[in-house]
């Protein structure tokens, strides 16, 4: 995605609403085309940030309610990882239990 100027967006959306988010969509619709792959996911995580902006009424309070939803998914990851820690330190107790032949 390059250069990110964040004066001209800020510029834009005072000037011109209605471009700004015209162009938001598409800008944001082309870096989600831009991953086939990941695309489903990208796209369920820009209708989250959308559905908590228009929740939360203000964009102080979007953006706490966006970095809320950070720090849960990055609490679910610490979890998942430290259930995968475990698993791999049982496998490893496991394997190293086990007589091989020589």
């Amino acid at each position: 995605m390059g250069s990110f100027d964040f004066e001209y967006w800020r510029h834009l959306a005072e000037s011109d609403p209605k471009a700004y988010f015209q162009l938001r969509e598409r800008t944001l619709r082309s870096f989600i085309a831009q991953h086939p792959d990941q695309a489903s996911t990208l796209s369920e995580l820009q209708e989250s940030i959308d559905a908590a902006r228009v929740l939360a009424g203000t964009p102080v309070q979007a953006c706490r309610d966006i970095m809320g939803q950070v720090g849960d998914h990055l609490s679910l990851l610490s979890v998942q990882l430290a259930d995968l820690q475990r698993e791999i330190a049982s496998i490893k107790s496991f394997v190293a239990s086990r007589p091989w032949p020589r």
